[in-house]
């Protein structure tokens, strides 16, 4: 008998299982994906840039937060179907069936339904394993190929995992058949849908929270202006207390806008009679309301994961394209090297009989030099002082329009440009409308040396000529100036630097890259400079190979596809891990609204088959189920996007606002996998609702 139940309870409920089934069997390809990656020969012992790359920890990591998040997937999911199935139990209970055999056929179900997902998840986790090592390895930009293997260890961890996760879900389902009494099972609660205007209390709540969501918006948006005050008034430790403020706004404001907000809204439009009773626009205002209602904390739930989600992507994205971009600023010609590397690099270039396709050579003149720059991150200017390189105007426009394709820079005799490496976010810029008058006309800079008059700053650059890396490490600060002030400088020393570039043919040619990058590996081919003798106040600077503890060093040997490979594979690497983690997420998520919605379809059958009888046309009903479904998926999606989009501006102020476009594109995937559930859900729907209508068209 508990055998035919089973399965007779198995097989009416495979419809309602069908998304919680594909959250699972998602949840488990990736999982034994990443544990698969751990075990794999070929994608264990990958190198770039002639460093291995370790997968172990990062892996360990994301399996950790997919094991959390489908253990409350479960729970959730599981709690959602007895709930759906309280009246299902007191029947049986009436019909003699005990307690203790009912937890068992539960037991046993959420048994056969683990099975089958885990069957399911590890057939598909074994076939398309070697599909995602290989979309990893295109993701990290590198060539290797890798043989179809089955992974018994990755096999053995998923089914251990996995299935004391369903084995503790269906003791969850066990024990909450006995917790249920029966009068309460065979009279379930039901949810009032009577329409009450909303109180004072909603109204306050609906309010606050958005006012919370929009100080929170704005806290994010002035962060760079409001920390600094905060900070110089009551120290560092405001930094948490003012992030933690940004998060709980949009945490509580989130709550408050579906809990009382929605509320607000809706009854403003039964207020709006032209829209109120516009078609079926009043039956669409009473069920969102009913739905806002009951789902409220539901909506609040997948708002933030949702929000979490994009998060974690587009930050991903934007901290790629920042490192590419960092990358291509820092080092603009295929090889940069020093005048002490000039001869290593001539001998490699014999040796592979390579000529390159371009070698530019650019003449430093250093000299001890200081200006000031307004900065809001510091109670007082910021003094740049030092050890300045120096180069004339014309080379400076050569430069930038080779390296960078920027247009010339004209300046008058008194003027210069500084370049900084510093975020142009944090700096007042000269000439920025929100500067005082005094700062209008320019930083004064003073280059120390008699009869040199004083320059001033007119503008600000973040772009180095050869790139910030061959500077030296924590003291050289760099100026333009016109071509005249430059031959009247007499340095102390004068600095070499070779910019070379290559045909693409070369570029590949792997073992001149290895070449030049054992040549790069040298610790020893390293310069220093140091301040040699002070007169009258000023110090004089001199470059030498000779290792000196007091002075800065530098590489002098710097190559620009290997750290590029470098860096396509540690992000590249990352962007597959919060890839998968997030697609994990948005399936759950959607299963939940999913769940949510269908479960509701059933309760609401009887409803549209009077709306049937009074007159509602098919499409009629359709069109009405479409909008408030709609409106359920949007939401959500709309205000965790926004909250998304305004973390990851917070995020991209302290990395000089880099480029968002690949954000707006991860942004515009994962809206359209929700549309996809939207889809599913309201097809779903509507066959649920209207199917027994048509019936009713034969009576």
């Amino acid at each position: 008998m508990l055998l035919r139940l089973l399965v007779r309870s198995t097989i009416n409920r495979a419809r309602d299982y069908a998304a919680y089934l594909m959250a699972c069997i998602m949840a488990i390809v990736v999982y034994f994906c990443f544990t698969a990656i751990k075990t794999d020969p070929v994608l264990s012992k990958l190198k770039s840039a002639g460093e291995r790359l370790i997968f172990g920890g990062t892996i360990q990591i994301a399996s950790i937060i997919i094991i959390l998040f489908a253990a409350f997937f479960l729970a959730y999911a599981n709690l959602f179907f007895m709930k759906k199935r309280r009246q299902e139990i007191g029947m049986l209970s009436v019909m003699g069936v005990t307690r203790l055999q009912i937890s068992v056929v539960f037991f046993a179900e959420s048994l056969v339904i683990g099975t089958i997902a885990l069957l399911i998840g590890l057939f598909f986790g074994i076939f398309l394993s070697k599909l995602f090592g290989m979309l990893l390895l295109r993701m990290m930009g590198i060539s290797v190929a890798i043989p179809f293997l089955i992974s018994w260890g990755a096999i053995k961890q998923t089914t251990i995992t996995f299935g004391l996760l369903f084995l503790l879900t269906g003791l969850l389902n066990s024990s909450l058949i006995f917790r249920y009494q029966l009068v309460d099972l065979l009279h379930p609660t039901e949810f009032s849908r009577k329409i009450r205007r909303p109180n004072w209390l909603t109204t306050i709540w609906g309010i606050i929270g958005i006012v919370l969501i929009i100080s929170g918006y704005y806290l994010a948006e002035r962060i760079l202006v409001l920390m600094p005050e905060l900070e110089r008034r009551y120290g560092y430790g405001i930094d948490a207390g003012y992030l933690g403020a940004i998060l709980w706004f949009e945490v509580i404001g989130t709550l408050a806008f579906f809990q009382a907000y929605t509320q607000i809204w809706l009854r403003i439009e039964r207020h709006w009679k032209r829209l109120y009773y516009r078609g079926t626009h009043l039956l669409s205002v009473t069920n969102l309301s009913y739905r806002f209602k009951k789902n409220a904390k539901t909506l609040w739930m997948i708002t933030i994961l949702s929000a979490v989600t994009i998060t974690a992507l587009g930050s991903a994205a934007m901290i790629y394209t920042f490192s590419q971009k960092t990358l291509r600023e820092n080092i603009p010609a295929d090889i940069i090297y020093s005048k002490y590397q000039k001869k290593g690099v001539e001998q490699i270039l014999r040796a592979h009989q390579v000529t390159p396709k371009k070698i530019t050579e650019t003449t430093y003149k250093i000299v001890d030099a200081q200006f000031e720059l307004a900065t809001p991150l510091l109670s007082d200017s910021m003094t740049r002082a030092g050890a300045t390189g120096v180069l004339p105007l014309s080379r400076y426009n050569a430069l930038m329009a080779r390296q960078f394709k920027l247009p010339a820079t004209p300046l008058r005799p008194n003027e210069a440009i500084a370049m900084i490496d510093l975020p142009l976010t944090m700096i007042k810029m000269p000439h920025h409308k929100r500067l005082a008058h005094a700062n209008q006309q320019g930083i004064p800079l003073q280059i120390k040396q008699p009869e040199l008059p004083q320059l001033r700053i007119i503008h600000l650059r973040r772009l180095f000529p050869n790139g910030v890396s061959v500077n030296f490490y924590g003291s050289l600060n760099m100026v333009a100036v016109p071509d005249q002030y430059y031959d009247q400088i007499k340095p102390a020393t004068i600095d070499h630097v070779y910019a070379l570039d290559l045909t693409p043919k070369q570029r590949r040619d792997k073992k001149l890259m290895k070449s030049f990058f054992k040549l790069s590996q040298d610790t020893k081919k390293r310069s220093y400079l140091t301040a040699v003798r002070n007169e009258n106040g000023f110090k004089r600077y001199r470059v030498t190979t000779k290792e000196e503890r007091s002075g800065f060093v530098r590489a002098d040997l710097l190559l620009r596809k290997p750290n590029q490979d470098r860096s396509n594979a540690n992000f590249g690497f990352y962007m597959y891990i919060a890839l998968f983690i997030a697609l994990t997420f948005m399936l759950a998520t959607g299963s939940i609204i999913m769940l949510k919605q269908l479960s509701e379809a059933q309760e609401e059958i009887l409803q549209y088959k009077t709306l049937k009888r009074i007159g509602m046309t098919y499409s009629e009903i359709k069109r009405t189920i479409y909008f408030q479904i709609l409106i359920i998926f949007l939401l959500p999606i709309i205000l965790g996007t926004l909250h998304a989009i305004f973390a990851i501006r917070l995020l991209s102020l302290f990395l000089d606002n880099p480029g968002l476009q690949l954000v707006y594109i991860v942004c515009g995937i994962f809206i359209m996998i929700y549309f996809v559930f939207y889809l599913v859900t309201a097809e779903i729907y509507n066959r649920i609702v209207n199917i027994p209508l048509n019936d009713d068209a034969l009576y």
